[in-house]
């Protein structure tokens, strides 16, 4: 007991200070005063003296009690005035931080607390698309030191959270360790390198999305940690130098993976309910069966390009398969039920 009264001892001069605690304080000292008041003027007990002190600061004027002495009368009115000022006070300090957290969070001035969320380390042209493609099914906090970032991540709908990205401390306040994925979206290799190796410090485990901006140092950037790296200029230089000729190969990237006319690409897992776990490609026919190609399966971080017939399909793998909407609720729907 004592030590509880020595540490209220010291904290409490601290948190006096804050307007927050200054105005519960008052309004504690407010129904406190009431309280005592209706029960020492009005001989109320206890329980009414307090349900009568929120009627009367509430303004509500329900009229089940009322004083029967004069005193009782002038206590009521110094109840009412020092109640309504003491309301309009806490109402005001409440406002007051709403609009104060709203400005740190228009600032990026923010710690992330949640989990389950897409971290998104600095910005280019890629990083735009990349958000149109996640959509609203997970939350997205970029974070960046830039004032042109904050703006653009705000004009697109997601959090932004200030600081570099290569800066460990500033990594935590993105909470990289409670994400889903983490997108490294670097405007130099180097740069992606050291934040990958302070994410790594904080979460051995967690997915990180990479992208190269040379090629050349796609296996450094790997050997920092990066579980899945994109090198989008490689990607479109080939499809370039794919299309010198017919360019097929360029439209069909260009139609299936970033218009998605009437196909796309998606990847969807196999449960163990699956009514195509334990057959083989051969006897799932799922081409067939949904309309969904199959293009390949993902297994332990490998992907089988186009499987053999007699692969057997398990629980846990990744069909990869090129498809419309409709033919991949088919599939969900066949394979899931």
């Amino acid at each position: 007991m004592v030590l509880i009264f020595e540490i209220l001892w010291k904290t409490f001069p601290k948190l006096i200070k804050k307007p927050t605690t200054r105005v519960v304080t008052l309004l504690l000292a407010v129904i406190a005063y009431g309280a005592i008041g209706f029960h020492l003027i009005e001989s109320q007990p206890w329980t009414v003296s307090i349900y009568w002190t929120f009627v009367t600061i509430g303004t509500v004027g329900y009229g089940d009690y009322s004083p029967k002495t004069d005193l009782g009368m002038y206590f009521t009115i110094s109840l009412i005035i020092l109640g309504i000022g003491t309301f309009a006070l806490a109402i005001g300090s409440i406002l007051e931080l709403l609009v104060k957290a709203q400005q740190m969070k228009l600032m990026g001035l923010i710690n992330v607390t949640r989990s389950k969320h897409v971290v998104i380390c600095g910005w280019t042209e890629s990083t735009i698309e990349c958000i149109k493609e996640i959509g609203k099914e997970n939350e997205v906090f970029v974070l960046d030191e830039q004032e042109n970032v904050r703006k653009s991540a705000l004009k697109n709908k997601v959090n932004f959270v200030h600081g570099d990205p290569t800066r460990i401390k500033d990594l935590d306040k993105a909470n990289v360790r409670g994400a889903r994925a983490v997108i490294v979206d670097m405007e130099s290799d180097s740069q992606t390198i050291h934040c990958i190796l302070g994410i790594r410090k904080l979460d051995p485990t967690v997915r990180i999305i990479a992208e190269a901006q040379r090629y050349e140092n796609i296996e450094q950037i790997k050997i920092a940690g990066a579980t899945q790296i994109i090198s989008p200029f490689v990607i479109s230089g080939r499809l370039m130098h794919k299309s010198i000729n017919d360019g097929y190969e360029a439209t069909f990237v260009q139609e299936v993976l970033a218009e998605h006319k009437d196909r796309e690409m998606k990847e969807v897992k196999i449960s163990p309910q699956s009514i195509f776990a334990g057959k083989t490609i051969k006897e799932a026919d799922i081409h067939e069966r949904t309309g969904v190609v199959v293009v390949g399966i993902g297994k332990d971080g490998k992907l089988i390009i186009d499987p053999s017939p007699d692969y057997i399909i398990e629980a846990g793998d990744i069909i990869l398969g090129i498809g419309s909407p409709g033919e991949f609720k088919n599939l969900e729907k066949n394979g899931f039920l």
